[in-house]
């Protein structure tokens, strides 16, 4: 899946919800350039969609937003993959938000598993949000999102200056605008039908919620993502009627991010490239 001409590459291998689909894995987003390959997310069904496009093990590293299980929950699935009573000979490096690493024990606890059962396949970090995430040629920067627990987006910043930014979850947020300001590819969560259905405190956006935020960032392309399969044709209409540069995601999408323009987009279904924009 490597690009031999290095550039920035993202595969959608889940972007449903926590309510399980057919149609979907959670959410879970592989990014490559050349010979790094970055799981962002690791949400439950992610880890058998990645295996239909490479060998786990050849994972450079895994980051996590947050920790709600349809965000991490594969990192159980991943770990079986890894050798059971002896500690691997090139542990996988997992970014883990702050607090993440008593969480990824307790998870050990909560599935009946020896305690350090993670750390004898993961090299787990728990990540500064207020510094930069150098992992290989690519740099990762995080923004606080809103929602009902800490959470962080995040940016994937290329040698070649191209920008993928991924909200991660999050309730409306200026802040969350002003990060994503000029990304080249915006993937940017849409869970919710109304406002009505999400909490006092705002954790998710409706789909017109999120189109508004990524006019005004002026994202240069960009993919609803967290949303439940079930709304797709809903959603469709929704990007059609806001312009060709914003569409929903959906497994086996592949984008081509290049700086300073749209994505080259390619739909599972034909894989053919559609510029978006």
């Amino acid at each position: 899946m490597t690009d031999p001409e290095g550039r920035l590459r993202l595969t959608v291998l889940g972007n449903s919800t926590a309510v399980p689909h057919p149609a979907s894995a959670a959410a879970g987003y592989l990014v490559e350039w050349g010979e790094t390959a970055l799981l962002l997310d690791a949400g439950q069904g992610v880890i058998r969609s990645l295996q239909d496009l490479l060998d786990p093990h050849e994972l450079t590293a895994v980051v996590v937003g947050h920790m709600h299980a349809d965000h991490s929950l594969d990192l159980v699935g991943l770990r079986y993959l890894y050798p059971w009573g002896e500690p691997a000979a090139d542990p996988l490096p997992v970014h883990l938000p702050p607090g993440g690493r008593v969480r990824l024990d307790a998870l050990a606890t909560g599935i009946s598993e020896r305690v350090g059962f993670f750390d004898d396949a993961y090299a787990i970090d728990e990540y500064d949000p207020s510094e930069p995430l150098v992992i290989g040629p690519l740099t990762i920067r995080f923004n606080s999102g809103r929602h009902y627990v800490p959470a962080w987006g995040l940016s994937v910043e290329a040698p070649d200056g191209a920008r993928l930014v991924y909200t991660g979850d999050t309730g409306p947020s200026d802040s969350v605008v002003d990060f994503a300001s000029e990304a080249d590819l915006l993937l940017i969560e849409a869970a919710l039908r109304l406002p009505a259905h999400d909490d006092a405190e705002r954790g998710h956006l409706t789909a017109e919620e999120a189109i508004d935020m990524a006019t005004r960032a002026r994202a240069r392309s960009a993919l609803l993502v967290h949303y439940s399969p079930t709304r797709q044709t809903e959603l469709e209409e929704l990007c059609a009627a806001a312009g060709p540069w914003i569409r929903p995601a959906v497994p086996g999408l592949t984008a081509i991010v290049s700086p300073g323009h749209p994505a080259a987009i390619a739909a599972p279904a034909d894989q053919e490239i559609v510029r978006t924009g």
